[in-house]
Order: structure tokens, then sequence, then C-alpha cells
């Protein structure tokens, strides 16, 4: 038994040494706050934070609204117009650990292009966040800001890409929320 502990903690200590300040700063407070940021930063530094801002498991009453749509005339303005209204959803339902683990954020590069961040803030309960992503020289910013927490959380996010009265102009506006209220009930789902 001895052994094993020595072992588990040459493997944290090994670990530690492998973190930035920066990482262990997030790992320690559960807080981002990085200005002019690259993908990979970003991505190790909220990695390091996910175990202290780990949304808690239960029944979640959550949602998305669309604030405002609006795209460059063309041939895929309706579809675009009818894609961006189908964002409104509203549910509640029964969310495990897994269903609120954060989305990988190096997956945006794959549809944005290489993305930076202008600044990437997520403390005291607050978030704060510009994405710039540029692929094949079609530019698109991302905004994110409002409140997140364990328990709940209620995020204005702003796509804009492209120029006004340019093809593939596209400007979004929505609100994502959600509100834990409390354990889940009944029997899961098979």
């Amino acid at each position: 038994m001895k052994m094993r502990a020595i072992l588990l903690a040459g493997a944290v200590l090994a670990l530690a040494g492998c973190q930035s300040a920066a990482e262990r700063q997030a790992a320690a407070t559960g807080e981002v706050d990085v200005q002019n940021a690259s993908m990979e930063e970003v991505a190790s530094l909220t990695k390091a934070a996910r175990a202290k801002q780990a949304m808690q498991p239960g029944t979640w009453e959550s949602g998305t609204e669309l604030v405002s749509a609006d795209f460059a005339d063309g041939p895929q303005h309706d579809a675009q117009m009818q894609a961006a209204a189908k964002i409104p959803r509203h549910a509640v339902k029964c969310q495990t650990a897994a269903d609120l683990a954060p989305v990988d954020i190096t997956m945006l590069e794959k549809v944005g292009g290489r993305c930076t961040f202008p600044r990437f803030v997520q403390k005291g309960g607050k978030i704060d966040v510009e994405i710039q992503c540029d692929k094949d020289g079609a530019k698109t910013t991302l905004l994110y800001k409002g409140t997140m927490g364990k328990d709940a959380y209620d995020v204005a996010v702003e796509q804009n890409s492209g120029a006004k009265g340019q093809p593939g102009y596209a400007a979004v506006r929505m609100r994502v929320y959600g509100k834990r209220l409390g354990l889940c009930t009944g029997k899961p789902a098979a």
C-alpha cells in the first residue's frame, strides 16, 4: 500500500511538472484570463480548469433562442434563414456528467480554420470571450458574454462572418441558457 502511494505521488508530481504556471493556476482556481492567446494555449488552460468548472449532473432546463440573423443575398439565403429558424430549442431533461462535458474547443478549427483569442476570460462566474478565425481568407468573429456556473448559465453568442453585402456574409445572435433543477427522477432511458 505504501509503495502505491509513493508511485501515485510521483505521478502527480511528474504531471504537475509538465504544467505551466498558468495551467497550474487554472487548475487551482477553475479560472482562465488570457489575452491574444493561441488555440493551443486556450485549450490547455480550459482543460486544466475543467475539474473546477464542471457542471453538476441532474435535471436541467436549457435552451437556445435566436435573437437575430442576417445573411448575404444569394442562392443560399433561404436555406440559411431556414436553418436559423431551427435554432430555438427548449428542453427539460436528465443530464449526465458526460452530457455536460465541455466541447473540445480545438474542434472549432476544423470548421473555422485557424483561430486565435483576442480575449478569453472565464472567472468569477462570468464569461467574456472573443475568437477570431480565418479559413482561406474568410474571417469569422465569435463573441460569448454572460454568466456561467456549475448550476446555471446564460450566455449571449454572436457570430459574424464576412462583410455585409458581400457573398458569405452572416451575422447571427443567439442566447443559450440552462439551469439545474435538481436530481434526476424516474428510471433512466434504455
